[in-house]
């Protein structure tokens, strides 16, 4: 009797949860038809950008998914937007998120912008031709709504398109998945003076890269969020806080982003922030996971402005501080022929080195050798980079605890006629310039940076700051300024035309009061107003 008595609540205990939790969508084992391409009625899109990203599709062309035979007649078709050097492709190929819409009952759509032919674009040209797709889809399902789905910078585009190329009665709402509404750091990564080697033979220096920098992006919410057009209609941010399995794709950009704060590998959490939208998650995804089924239950019920779940469980998302630049990071970078040495200064207090280099081609041979001459005897853990703004890249990460202190070296052989090196080395260690001690005033076409270190730790007389100046995208304008010989390495910097961002590469070095030599980088972007 006993044993019937636990059963039957046990059978009760389960239809209670079921009716409690239902699951939200029908079975995932209908499996769609994949997405058809529509034969475009408007006019063939040239690419744009100014370098190969590796995509081969037609900017311009849109797919249409199969009707679900659940299909839900008042619902918004969800147009799907890509990111950066991304593709159309890229929700429903060894993803679930265009299956899992399916089987909810949604008609889909899927735009192919200018980053699918191979060059990515700045959100105005990307826009643009957002906002013709748009129209078109809307015509294609009878002027039915559309609820865009955008994932990273597609977020950016979408807010482009309906802000500034008048589209915005044609959607409803719109989803951003993890998009750079404040840019991402690794665009500035990307344009400083010590990867120009790198990002000219792998291609990440496009019109959408610049556009994504901090400054570039600063100046842009200012221009948007101010105007009439920018909120007609309502947005929901999620962001990620996860970069994937130990040293995948995202593992290097979350490494180097997390001295930024919580990030997904490309996009901090605080960037995923629209100043008007409202924030619905911030989640253990990282920049691939965060457009897949699995977010997919987070933003169901904010599809339609008709349909929101509850109005209370979201909330207007707060513009966060950006955290100011690293200092605890050596950056260097330069072509690779033959074989290259590095060297890489680590001082007394070291807890631990981590590096990272990126390479365009994989090289033959890769070594860290301490300062007694013997390799390190660590893994070095090899990744092709297939996504971000390093898509194309490969990374060769190691870290080591506890390093003796002096001169490491890294050794690299290469056997490709072209390639080159972006090398990131983070200390963990005390810094020697704290955040409070980092400032930047801005005047009419000048910047002004304020930097003081720990005269207690180091030998005030060895030191010396050089700032490295430059146009964003034109190496040639670059202007040098250096300063040293005291603990004060603050700097006016000009910055010769008005309304351009300026990339400030700042290499800092100099000896500790014990006599150990040390290099730190500071890599920023500013606005020229």
């Amino acid at each position: 009797m006993k044993v019937f008595q636990r059963a039957a609540s046990l059978v009760l205990a389960i239809i209670f949860t079921v009716a409690l939790y239902p699951a939200p969508f029908v079975s995932a084992e209908e499996v769609p038809s994949p997405p058809t391409l529509i034969t475009s009625k408007s006019p063939v899109f040239s690419t744009m950008g100014k370098v190969d990203n590796g995509n081969e599709e037609t900017p311009g062309e849109w797919y249409a998914g199969e009707t679900p035979g659940n299909l839900n007649p008042h619902a918004p078709v969800l147009l799907f937007v890509p990111g950066l050097n991304s593709t159309a492709q890229v929700f429903w190929e060894n993803n679930d998120l265009y299956q899992t819409a399916y089987n909810a009952g949604y008609q889909t759509a899927f735009v192919q912008l200018y980053d699918a032919g191979g060059q990515n674009a700045d959100m105005w040209n990307n826009g643009q031709l957002l906002a013709s797709k748009i129209r078109e889809i809307s015509n294609y399902f009878g002027g039915k709504d559309i609820t865009i789905v955008a994932h990273s910078k597609g977020g950016v585009d979408s807010q482009t398109a309906l802000t500034y190329y008048g589209v915005s009665s044609y959607v409803d709402n719109i989803i951003t998945l993890s998009s750079p509404h404040h840019g991402s750091q690794l665009a500035d990564l990307a344009y400083s003076s010590w990867a120009s080697w790198l990002a000219d033979l792998i291609g990440a220096q496009g019109e959408g890269t610049a556009a994504m920098q901090m400054a570039y992006m600063e100046n842009f919410r200012m221009q948007t969020d101010s105007h009439p057009n920018a909120y007609l209609n309502d947005y929901f941010t999620l962001g990620g806080t996860e970069w994937g399995a130990a040293f995948s794709s995202n593992w290097f950009g979350g490494m180097y982003l997390s001295s930024y704060g919580p990030n997904d590998g490309v996009v901090t959490a605080a960037s995923s922030n629209l100043p008007g939208g409202h924030e619905l998650a911030i989640g253990a995804w990282d920049h691939s996971t965060v457009r897949t089924g699995l977010t997919f239950p987070v933003f169901a019920g904010y599809l339609a402005g008709d349909n929101l779940v509850s109005k209370a469980s979201i909330t207007s998302a707060a513009i966060e501080e950006i955290t100011p630049p690293q200092t605890n990071r050596y950056v260097t970078g330069g072509p690779i022929a033959g074989k290259e040495v590095l060297a890489v200064d680590v001082e007394e207090d070291v807890q631990t080195i981590t590096i990272n280099l990126l390479t365009a081609e994989k090289l033959a041979n890769f070594k860290v050798i301490d300062p007694s001459g013997k390799p390190a005897k660590k893994d070095v853990v090899i990744t092709p980079l297939e996504e971000g703004v390093f898509k194309g890249a490969v990374s060769y990460s190691v870290s080591i605890d506890s390093p003796d202190e002096g001169e490491w070296s890294i050794e690299m052989q290469s056997s490709s006629g072209e390639n080159a090196y972006l090398a990131i080395t983070d200390f963990d260690t005390e810094p020697y310039l704290e955040e409070d001690n980092i400032a930047s005033t801005q005047g009419i076409q000048e910047q002004t940076y304020q930097l003081k270190l720990d005269d207690e730790k180091l030998d005030v007389n060895s030191l010396s700051a050089t700032y490295h100046v430059t146009e964003s995208g034109k190496p040639q304008t670059e202007k040098r300024w250096t300063v040293g010989g005291k603990s004060n390495l603050s700097q006016r910097l000009e910055l010769k035309n008005k309304n351009k961002v300026y990339n400030i590469t700042i290499d800092i070095q100099g000896k500790t009061k014990e006599g150990n030599p040390f290099n730190r980088t500071i890599v920023d972007s500013v606005y020229a107003k």
